[in-house]
């Protein structure tokens, strides 16, 4: 596992477009931002804000080998394992749904090993991003200690406290190519507004290079400055390098639904 050192996060961050200018672009144009074999965090959790659209555009896209990240997956997980366009996961839980239990996709996947897992905790999965959010190679919790995750885990490393002698775990940060995060309403030049649960989406979009952003409206500046407390990704905050705003409405992403091409997916019906 790759850890970023400061010195190249700083490049990175030095190398930010802070200027205030409209963002707007297509799906298709959002996906060229997604180079093969990127590692690629996904905002939401579960079935909660899931940029769906953005996740059909890379499968239409024939993208390869990409590394994802995130809090908990669900159905998302299912089909870019099945489409062919990611070969390793990282995450917390991989399901449907506690009461389904765990993806028979994944299994079989994993199992057959044509693509690889990594389950963490789900605080892991939080301080890692936060690590990367933070510029900083790791950060200490106790989640973890003495389960079986931890021993399944071995990037993660135990220490001695040096101020109180207590044993903690250290767990590396996640610092990712891109990430693509799905939010209520956002204006044409990046500046994102979330309602309710934030999951991990504002570290995740400190930590990434990159950050490629749907959204159910894009409204007006002078709305987002009504209620500037809302705006949890401003735009400086985000523009590491390239970054996307896409509008996408409920009926617009049931459209792409219908248009999505038949690529890897029989294979994933099936294993249901």
């Amino acid at each position: 596992m790759e850890v970023k050192s400061y010195l190249e996060l700083r490049g990175q961050l030095a190398e930010r477009d802070r200027s205030l200018r409209e963002k707007v672009l297509s799906l298709e144009e959002a996906a060229a931002l997604v180079n093969d074999g990127d590692s690629v965090g996904i905002g939401g959790s579960t079935l909660s804000r899931t940029p769906m659209a953005m996740i059909w555009a890379l499968i239409r896209a024939r993208k390869k080998e990409l590394s994802i990240s995130r809090s908990i997956v669900s159905s998302d997980g299912d089909l870019l394992f099945a489409s062919g366009i990611c070969n390793h996961i990282t995450t917390s839980w991989f399901s449907q749904g506690i009461v389904w239990g765990v993806s028979k996709v994944m299994r079989h996947y994993v199992e057959s090993r044509k693509a690889r897992y990594d389950e963490w905790s789900h605080l892991a999965m939080g301080m890692r991003f936060k690590a990367g959010a933070m510029g900083v190679p790791f950060l200490p919790m106790r989640s973890m200690l003495g389960s079986d995750v931890m021993r399944q885990r071995p990037e993660a490393r135990q220490i001695d406290c040096p101020f109180t002698g207590e044993n903690l775990l250290l767990v590396p940060a996640l610092n990712p190519d891109v990430a693509i995060i799905h939010v209520q309403r956002c204006d044409a030049y990046g500046n994102a507004q979330m309602d309710g649960l934030q999951f991990m989406d504002i570290d995740l979009a400190m930590a990434a290079n990159k950050v490629i952003l749907t959204t159910e409206r894009i409204v007006s500046n002078d709305q987002i400055r009504r209620a500037p407390d809302q705006t949890k990704i401003p735009f400086r905050r985000r523009c590491r390098g390239r970054s996307a705003v896409w509008l996408g409405t409920a009926r617009m992403q049931r459209s792409l639904r219908a248009a999505i091409p038949a690529h890897g997916l029989l294979h994933f019906a099936c294993q249901w």
